[in-house]
């Protein structure tokens, strides 16, 4: 019992302050508890130079409480070389991912085997080191599996950049695991790797979800996954991972199909070489259009094939001083070395068109221009194709194919890709462009570099391919009859010159 009225009020103090220290300090504990629960992981990258193994790693990242594998070192910079006069030049690049230690690389046939009048003579693989630097061409490789009905493909490193041969036992490549894509649901998110060609040189990721499937004769209801992430024309043959960091498809269609409709377009390069960049140049598809993957279990038999050494090739590429196969189907083949074969004749202060060196010429002399030429041969519905080269550059001038077009011109379909590799499927109807596709980024096409194009005219059904690969797709029901033939154009600038070879006619695809 306290003996005073003071030690009474000492007693009271002492528990008052028991009373709100002790909740302060379960306070104190409950918000550090909390504190510790939201402190993320550290992401740390080593720089150094590529060793065969894996250098850093990153720790998955959090995502609405979710783990998110972003397996961008399992992604290559493959780059197609092709000789001429002597001469190595870069035919094109694309991506690919790696899938075994010792090297194997999946990716798009259209990637590693030659295009027409390309043949392909080298293959050399630049690893991803880091997320932002180009990575370095490092390796050759050799294909060893290839269906150029899937567009897939299977290629093995074999040795350094000076031809010396690697010791696959010693290797330790970061390969990718193996997803399962008949497991993925609409919505399910999708993460694309892969080196595009616009938006600079080093790795790029893009996201989406599952936008859907299509069904292919031969290859079931998932012939290939619909996704709304972006595509560009370089990401063809890389990277297509679920929330795991598991590859579950392959990019291998720019804007499939009528499907390809572009909602997230943005100005972002001077498009028309004005030196501006403004609304006059075309838009650049950042996102929110539907592109087309392969289902990596469609290729799981060809990795398989790989995976036991075996090796099946199939290249279709066409030899220049050869013509076209005779196929069932075909209608009309020209190589232009009869000069009396039925083709437009004329010059004008615009440009000239005609019969050159045993080829068909268009050259533009005027900036802002478009010169036809067609085949005296009227057909309606059908596919056309030829070997196009770009001799003299117009700084944006573009190249195609036309169909149904009238006798004075005012009417016709075309199938166009510039320079800057925008392709588009309009229509000229009394000397005004009707847009039927949008302007769509493809690939670049090189002065000197042949390409193979592509159209088919089939009631009210339009379509472009580039090298064998569907490109764009468009649909108009008011159509005329008329000739088929070629065409060219220019931007700002004019002398431009275009050389066609190997024209073929043949029934629809």
């Amino acid at each position: 019992m306290p003996k005073t009225r003071k030690d009474l009020v000492a007693i009271l103090i002492l528990i008052g302050s028991c009373a709100v220290i002790f909740p302060a300090f379960l306070l104190i504990r409950f918000f550090s508890d909390r504190v510790d629960q939201v402190t993320p992981t550290p992401i740390t990258i080593e720089t150094q130079a590529w060793t065969g193994e894996l250098i850093g790693t990153k720790p998955p990242v959090a995502l609405n409480n979710r783990s998110r594998v972003i397996p961008f070192q399992s992604v290559v910079m493959i780059t197609a070389y092709f000789t001429e006069n002597g001469t190595r030049k870069v035919g094109w690049t694309g991506s690919g991912t790696i899938i075994s230690p010792d090297g194997l690389i999946l990716t798009n046939a259209h990637v590693v085997l030659p295009a027409v009048d390309n043949p392909v003579d080298l293959l050399t693989i630049a690893p991803t080191l880091q997320d932002d630097r180009k990575p370095d061409p490092a390796y050759i490789a050799q294909v060893v599996q290839a269906d150029t009905g899937l567009d897939l493909a299977v290629i093995k490193i074999i040795s350094d950049l000076n031809g010396n041969p690697l010791d696959a036992g010693t290797l330790n490549f970061p390969a990718i695991e193996i997803g399962d894509s008949d497991r993925l649901s609409l919505g399910d998110a999708l993460t694309i790797l892969g080196y595009p060609g616009i938006g600079g040189d080093t790795i790029t990721l893009t996201s989406g979800e599952v936008s859907g499937f299509t069904a292919e004769a031969g290859y079931g209801n998932r012939a290939f996954i619909k996704t709304s992430a972006a595509i560009a024309g370089g990401n063809s043959g890389g990277l297509a991972a679920d929330e795991t960091g598991a590859l579950v498809g392959i990019p291998t269609l720019l804007g499939s199909g009528a499907d390809s409709t572009v909602v997230d377009c943005r100005i972002l390069a001077d498009t028309n070489y004005d030196g501006f960049i403004d609304m006059d140049d075309t838009c650049i598809p950042t996102g929110g259009f539907i592109n087309s993957l392969r289902p990596v279990n469609l290729a799981k038999p060809m990795i398989d094939a790989s995976l036991r050494g075996e090796v099946s090739v199939v290249q279709q590429a066409i030899p220049r001083d050869e013509p076209s196969p005779v196929m069932n189907g075909v209608l009309f083949f020209d190589d232009f070395s009869d000069m009396n074969s039925g083709w437009t004749i004329y010059a004008d202060d615009d440009g000239y068109v005609g019969y050159s060196d045993s080829m068909y010429l268009i050259g533009i002399t005027s900036a802002g221009n478009v010169l036809t030429g067609t085949s005296d041969i009227p057909v309606d519905n059908a596919t056309i194709e030829v070997t196009a080269t770009i001799t003299q550059s117009g700084g944006g001038g573009g190249i195609g194919l036309i169909c149904r077009q009238q006798s004075d011109a005012s009417y016709y379909y075309a199938m166009e890709i510039r320079e800057d590799g925008f392709a588009s499927i309009w229509k000229n109807e009394g000397n005004d462009e009707i847009q039927l596709s949008g302007w769509q980024f493809v690939q670049p096409v090189q002065e000197n570099s042949p390409i193979n194009l592509a159209g088919t005219c089939n009631g009210k059904e339009l379509e472009m391919r580039i090298n064998g690969r569907l490109v764009l797709s468009a649909i108009d029901p008011d159509y005329k009859s008329g000739y088929p033939g070629l065409m060219a154009s220019t931007l700002k600038t004019g002398g431009f010159i275009v050389m066609y070879d190997d024209f073929l006619i043949k029934t629809p695809n």
